[in-house]
């Protein structure tokens, strides 16, 4: 028998044996996961195969996830929570040293970074006492062609130039800016812990419309079917007109509980999801009323933004163990979007501190894997 025929029968064995495991791979089985050390509160994004992420430890990495290859980190000098933004040749992320920054997104190489004037924040976190502030998370940069917009603790919400780094404008409000701006139409939307929703020219920074809500909201605005979908932690979920503000529904959710988390479209706009706080529930809604289609029950705080696929949608709860409190337990599931049942789920491990663990980060779902960013240090990788 040749080399060649030999080769060959090698090859095509090894191929079947493939196709033979991956014929019986199911969504939710484990793949691997990859180590950070420290916390990770921040979301993933997903372009090409690499995942961009941030972690306490002051890092920003992007990691191939086909062949589980670092390709580089940046570093910084705070805790990094917010959702890098792609963009073309760019990265945009910001961290708590008090900077936005722009990276290369092969390379990792410093473009250009931009001081957002919260250095010196010193974040409130979850606790059993008072003040009631619940500081954990972080407003990420979203961009359109021309500016990167990124709220700051100290109140402004910055448009920079996203080839120079210089900021073209800012817009004061009176609480800082834990949430992550929207754009529609030529409109920039954000929210305030003073417990308004704005809506500026995304130009000019020029107030078009607010509405003030009676609580902070951690909350990002998502405009889904023509209308502005937001959380409040005075316990209400609304659905403004992205025009002029005017309410077009407004929901005290099940539990009477804060409302956390952002909500995400489903892929025809006529529904979304979005998570709860004490209420510990998943809820698919109608986009025109805000009326409840299904809830299904979470472990724990659902405070992070859901994250869909075709069949699923993904969300993350964490947990603590504080007596007298509401029972919150540690989670991560995958829900059917139609029926609202849980497909899969895992419990995530136990780390020291009040929040003893779990998911609060959104997970990113591509190239048939699910990628999740929990707080025991670790990016666990999941079969879509």
């Amino acid at each position: 028998m040749t080399i060649k025929k030999v080769t060959t029968r090698l090859c095509v064995s090894l191929l079947s044996a493939f196709i033979s495991v991956s014929s019986f791979a199911k969504s939710g089985d484990y793949l691997y996961s990859y180590q950070t050390g420290s916390e990770n509160w921040g979301s993933i994004s997903l372009k090409n195969h690499l995942a961009y992420f941030g972690s306490d430890n002051g890092k920003l990495y992007a990691l191939d996830i086909d062949r589980v290859k670092l390709r580089w980190t940046h570093e910084t000098q705070g805790k990094v929570r917010s959702k890098p933004f792609v963009d073309n040749h760019r990265v945009f992320f910001s961290s708590d040293d008090g900077f936005l920054y722009a990276l290369n997104r092969w390379s990792g190489k410093l473009l250009w970074k931009v001081s957002l004037n919260d250095g010196g924040h010193h974040r409130v976190l979850p606790a059993n006492h008072a003040p009631w502030e619940f500081d954990y998370t972080k407003s990420s940069p979203i961009a359109d062609n021309r500016y990167v917009y990124v709220g700051s603790a100290d109140g402004h919400l910055y448009a920079v130039s996203k080839r120079t780094g210089d900021v073209k404008w800012q817009f004061k409000t009176h609480g800082m800016i834990r949430a992550t701006a929207s754009l529609y139409q030529g409109k920039v939307f954000v929210a305030s812990w003073d417990g308004h929703v704005y809506a500026l020219n995304k130009n000019t920074g020029e107030l078009a419309w607010q509405y003030q809500t009676q609580g902070a909201i951690p909350s990002s605005p998502a405009v889904i079917d023509d209308v502005v979908v937001i959380g409040s932690r005075d316990t209400n979920l609304y659905g403004l007109e992205p025009h002029t503000g005017q309410v077009l529904w407004k929901k005290a959710l099940p539990g009477g509980s804060w409302v956390e988390s952002s909500a995400v479209a489903d892929s025809d706009d006529d529904y979304f999801y979005i998570g709860s706080s004490d209420a510990k529930l998943l809820f698919k809604m109608e986009t025109e009323t805000g009326d409840i289609v299904w809830q299904v029950a979470t472990p724990g705080w659902s405070w992070g933004k859901p994250i869909i696929d075709d069949k699923h949608v993904y969300i993350g709860s964490t947990g603590h163990d504080e007596p007298g409190w509401y029972i919150t337990q540690r989670g991560f599931m995958a829900v059917d979007k139609e029926i609202g049942e849980t497909v899969w789920h895992y419990q995530p491990n136990m780390i020291s501190g009040f929040v003893h663990g779990g998911v609060y980060a959104s997970p990113a779902v591509g190239s048939g894997k699910v990628l999740v960013p929990d707080l025991d240090g670790f990016i666990h990788v999941y079969e879509q």
